[in-house]
């Protein structure tokens, strides 16, 4: 008899943080189709490829379904298939002995992209191991800017979307080719068919750019000073939202006397962008109310990621862009 097919509805836990709404077709244990959900709360009925064919990696041949070891030399392809009891007993041998010979500080415990609770699980793994060397991809990818927002600000700021904004400013994020933290692309589209205007900071000329009312192709690593640079501007001219800086902010006076040392003319020379953009993009950007910062991964790709991130809070700060709505 048959199998009833039916629609379930989930989630998309896995591709991004942005968990679009999904509908999956089911035929009894088979995953027929899967398309967005037109009530999701993110994505309104949209998703990408990479969510419309995700259950392809259950069925794939090519997945990797049992532990397998290597029998031939290095980068020959030789495997033989062992069962789980073997894989684990082996696995667990060797750090073993490396941590007797050697200790445990020899042994560094890595994971990609961690999307659910494995990374704490390996974290738990490496403390009762007694290494310290957890390895993952989070230094690079959403870590920095979460720590640093909470030093600054007590949380981690994230650009609000949903509702109407006037202006999006984004710093190292291409929304057209991969989501960060809740935001979609389908999301900008709306804001631009709405009316509001866009600023992209990023060396290359991405799809965002090629759109944006402002592009700052700005020199990599530097960031931070462009953020001051801003910060500058809007200090200089008085553009700052006097009554949440009053009422919000601690060490306001020592900001504007720091960001004295960045004038638009001198961080020219080090981003290699223009005095002129400069100054066109901090008046843009302090007067549109509301305005939403949208930062990327690619300012945690350098050492200055921490005063980078600081400058971006201090500038959402003082225009009353902070955990406001759009």
């Amino acid at each position: 008899m048959p199998e009833e097919i039916r629609w379930v509805k989930t989630h998309c836990a896995r591709m991004d943080h942005g968990g679009c709404g999904l509908l999956v077709e089911v035929n009894g244990n088979e995953i027929l189709q899967v398309k967005g959900d037109p009530e999701g709360y993110l994505n309104k009925g949209y998703t990408c490829y990479k969510g419309r064919v995700s259950a392809d990696r259950l069925t794939h041949p090519d997945r990797l379904r049992h532990p397998l070891k290597r029998v031939g030399q290095r980068g020959e392809g030789k495997w033989q298939r062992i069962s789980w009891d073997q894989a684990l007993d082996e696995t667990a041998q060797n750090l073993l002995r490396i941590k007797e010979k050697h200790g445990a500080r020899a042994v560094g415990f890595g994971v990609g992209m961690p999307k659910g609770l494995e990374h704490f699980v390996l974290i738990r793994l490496a403390n009762i191991f007694g290494s310290p060397n957890v390895i993952s991809i989070q230094d690079v990818c959403h870590a920095g800017r979460e720590v640093t927002g909470l030093h600054t600000c007590g949380f981690y700021p994230v650009a609000d979307l949903h509702h109407p904004t006037k202006l999006m400013f984004f710093w190292g994020s291409n929304l057209a080719s991969t989501s960060e933290e809740g935001q979609i692309f389908s999301q900008v589209t709306s804001q631009l068919t709405a009316g509001a205007k866009m600023i992209v900071v990023d060396p290359r000329r991405t799809e965002l750019a090629r759109r944006a009312d402002l592009w700052l192709q700005l020199r990599p690593g530097t960031t931070q000073v462009l953020a001051l640079a801003v910060i500058n501007v809007i200090c200089e001219e008085n553009l700052y939202d006097k009554a949440f800086v009053e009422k919000y902010t601690h060490g306001f006076s020592e900001l504007s006397q720091h960001i004295k040392q960045y004038p638009p003319e001198k961080v020219a020379e080090i981003t290699w962008v223009s005095a002129e953009a400069i100054r066109k993009a901090a008046r843009m950007y302090a007067e549109a109310k509301p305005a939403a910062l949208q930062w990327g991964n690619a300012i945690e790709h350098d050492v200055n990621v921490f005063d980078a991130t600081r400058a971006l809070a201090c500038l959402m700060g003082i225009t009353g862009n902070l955990d406001v709505p759009g």
